[in-house]
């Protein structure tokens, strides 16, 4: 009997795709048998450089932070950024007091109010079905806190369901409970439409705050430029999502060596920006008498233990370089190298403009791109610095002539 495709083995499925024998080679050579425990249809790993920022200060402690990039930039600017705001006692986290997960079941084709007196009359049936669909996060003094119906529109309703999911990422465990909550709402299946975690976890919004002197970050003129820069991503989209973008450059780095989702950071994220009807930074810098002050708040999910967290080797490597304890310590950390990422992106633009810092840094992947060996790679990298304009035929012809 054939197989179907996610029965087949890693290498079976490398030999449908017909490769060459080189190619073949590599992406078996890169293969994890763990990995391929994680995904359907796994063929082979991607790897991604790690490298760190060698010291950032979170509320008085000092940490070693491990992050996961290909661009090659990112990990040099978090620590210019970190190095500048750890002068004055480094970045100070205000988290919520309880951070929890929402959940969601979502109902159509309803104009009355029938499904929020349900929910209102029915509170107690609600905590008593969470508690027996997870035990285990109870166990850890998480789960239900609270069922609230918020109508959508004039025909839909959203029945959240806020769940306390302590120092797992929880989507597993929100779902888990929906799945079970749904059974109670049986006499509205014909309203039902789906049960779903939201990633838009406004109940783990945190703030982290900064400050340099205006001296250490290039004087008044810098320090001012700095802020209308910022002030002009809180008016122009376009302008915003740059920002925010090079922002995430830190944050889902962080996110990635630590085997959290990445993907639903930034999406909350991007939500929180566009909170106010109109996509702005998520950070705030301004000045105080002899002080530049900033500042980044947004939602944010993500667990130290349980899920691929515990599954990957590295990611449970990289929370022990950090010596993290708790999520809450992880949220703190991640948008604290966020923030140090703007400073220094900001910076970089008004101080000489982004490109020539950036540029210094890419030029040994276009060196590497042509064909250079890691020996010839210094040599070639300090010819391209001295070119007026580098691109690959640039850099060919460079490597062609040491090689003579």
């Amino acid at each position: 009997m054939t197989k179907k495709y996610y029965e087949l083995t890693p290498d079976e499925r490398l030999a449908s795709l017909h490769l060459d024998q080189r190619a073949t080679t590599l992406w078996h050579d890169n293969q994890s048998e763990t990995n391929a425990q994680l995904i359907e249809n796994y063929v082979s790993d991607m790897r991604i450089p790690i490298g760190i920022l060698k010291d950032i200060v979170v509320d008085d402690k000092h940490y070693a932070v491990p992050m996961a990039t290909e661009e090659p930039s990112v990990i040099a600017a978090a620590n210019h950024g970190a190095k500048l705001l750890n002068n004055l006692g480094g970045l100070h986290v205000k988290s919520p007091r309880q951070t929890a997960m929402i959940g969601q079941l979502l109902f159509y084709q309803t104009a009355d109010d029938a499904i929020a007196q349900f929910v209102s009359a029915n509170q107690q049936a609600f905590f008593e079905c969470a508690k027996h669909a997870k035990p285990s996060i109870y166990r850890r003094n998480g789960g239900l806190l609270s069922v609230n119906a918020r109508r959508v529109s004039p025909t839909q309703v959203s029945v959240d369901f806020l769940i306390d999911t302590k120092d797992a990422m929880g989507a597993n465990i929100v779902n888990t409970i929906l799945e079970a909550e749904r059974a109670v709402f049986s006499s509205f299946e014909a309203n039902f439409l789906g049960a779903i975690l939201s990633n838009y976890a406004t109940e783990q919004v945190v703030t982290v705050s900064a400050e340099v002197t205006v001296q250490q970050i290039g004087g008044q003129h810098i320090a001012e430029k700095i802020v209308a820069l910022n002030d002009f991503a809180k008016h122009d989209i376009y302008r915003a999502t740059t920002e925010n973008k090079g922002i995430f450059n830190g944050i889902s780095a962080v996110a990635l060596a630590t085997g959290n989702d990445w993907r639903a950071v930034e999406a909350a994220g991007h939500a929180y920006a566009s909170r106010t009807g109109c996509y702005q930074a998520l950070t705030t810098w301004h000045i105080v008498d002899n002080l530049l002050l900033g500042e980044i708040s947004m939602p944010i999910t993500v667990g130290t233990v349980g899920g691929t967290i515990t599954a990957l080797p590295q990611a449970k490597q990289a929370l022990e370089v950090m010596a993290i304890q708790t999520a809450n310590q992880l949220r703190g950390i991640m948008l604290a190298v966020g923030l140090a990422q703007n400073l220094a992106a900001l910076k970089a633009i008004v101080d000489g403009g982004i490109q020539r810092g950036h540029m210094r840094m890419q030029y040994r992947a276009l060196a590497l791109q042509v064909g250079a060996t890691v020996e010839e790679l210094p040599n070639l990298v300090f010819k391209l610095s001295q070119e007026q304009q580098v691109d690959a035929r640039v850099a060919q012809e460079l490597l062609t002539e040491m090689r003579k």
